[in-house]
């Protein structure tokens, strides 16, 4: 009878041993999933290239392939720029000076996520029909000539922006006018930026093309739609490895959170059928944003393609938000 008590413990605790070996071989591979997605969500999409070349072949059969066809044909014009960020991290950019070096307005126009800065010359060149400005396109953090290892999806990059709306100043005198476009993630950093306490006194206005209203909101959709299962746990493990590696959190970037903060005036574009972002985003942000704001949602357009989509529509709105900023500009006597 004990021989047979004693084989049973001995059963039992191999069970538990067994048990305890699986619990920590999965925990462990759950682990090493969360390192794999967060690196995935936020290393550096692609290495940044020796040298800066312009593509052999663009498509133009959209407005931003034709936008990018003129950036090639007159980089002649543009100034390759480098700044060092906040964190040490050296930041690379195009300026292109106004044909009025006298000129007091500037643009800068900040792309999306695995773009170049070459997508948002259509954008440049459609504010430079709107007045003499200069220009700055800059690359994003961990984005083709920029340095850095992570994209924050515009924690960090907004506070590069600062840096960028200091460059400007300097370069155009610390009276310039700024207004800045932003393209889904580059709309993000904007929005965050603007958010800010401290935010420069010298922006006009923002343009925002397709924001996504919070980093974590787009990461669970993403993550429902690529793995099919409720992201909720895996995010709060890739969270704690954000703050680990970045020294921040998901859950910081949210431009609806502190949209309420913000004291500038914002155009928002939203795609009727975009795939890429929450539904809605640009409109959750847009109803929490107190100073002058209007939304333009384009329908049966997919992500960042509204100005594809409805080119004199988008450029009738532009216009008349950019006159809409400079009157009051003018009212306020900042100008």
């Amino acid at each position: 009878m004990g021989g047979i008590s004693s084989h049973l413990s001995i059963l039992i605790s191999l069970l538990i041993l067994f048990l305890a070996l699986l619990v920590g071989a999965l925990y462990f591979a759950y682990l090493t999933w969360c390192k794999k997605l967060f690196l995935r969500v936020f290393k550096r999409p692609a290495p940044m290239p020796q040298v800066d070349r312009s593509p052999t072949n663009i498509d133009q059969s959209t407005v931003f392939g034709k936008g990018r066809n003129w950036f090639y044909s007159t980089r002649n014009e543009y100034i390759n720029v480098r700044i060092q960020s906040f964190d040490n991290t050296k930041l690379s950019g195009y300026f292109r000076p106004s044909s009025d070096r006298s000129s007091r307005f500037a643009v800068i126009l900040l792309h999306g996520y695995n773009e170049h800065p070459s997508e948002m010359a259509a954008y440049a060149k459609l504010m430079m029909k709107q007045m003499q400005c200069h220009i700055l396109i800059p690359h994003m953090r961990a984005h083709a000539m920029s340095g850095g290892k992570y994209c924050t999806y515009g924690l960090y990059e907004s506070v590069d922006l600062n840096k960028w709306i200091d460059f400007v100043k300097a370069q155009v005198g610390n009276d310039c006018r700024i207004f800045i476009v932003g393209r889904s993630m580059g709309a993000d950093a904007a929005l965050l930026a603007a958010a800010q306490e401290g935010f420069s006194s010298n922006v006009a206005g923002i343009i925002a093309d397709c924001p996504f209203d919070s980093l974590n909101n787009l990461l669970m959709y993403k993550g429902k739609e690529k793995y099919n299962i409720n992201m909720k746990w895996p995010l709060k493990t890739v969270n704690k490895i954000a703050l680990k590696n970045l020294g921040c959190e998901i859950e910081r970037c949210d431009a609806v959170t502190n949209a309420n903060l913000i004291r500038v005036p914002v155009l928002f574009f939203g795609a009727g059928s975009d795939k890429v972002v929450p539904e809605n985003s640009a409109r959750s942000i847009y109803d929490d944003v107190r100073t002058p704001k209007h939304l333009v949602m384009v329908d049966n357009c997919e992500h960042c393609m509204c100005y594809d989509r409805s080119p004199a529509a988008f450029e009738r709105e532009v216009r008349k938000f950019v006159e809409q900023c400079v009157v009051r500009m003018i009212s306020i006597g900042k100008m």
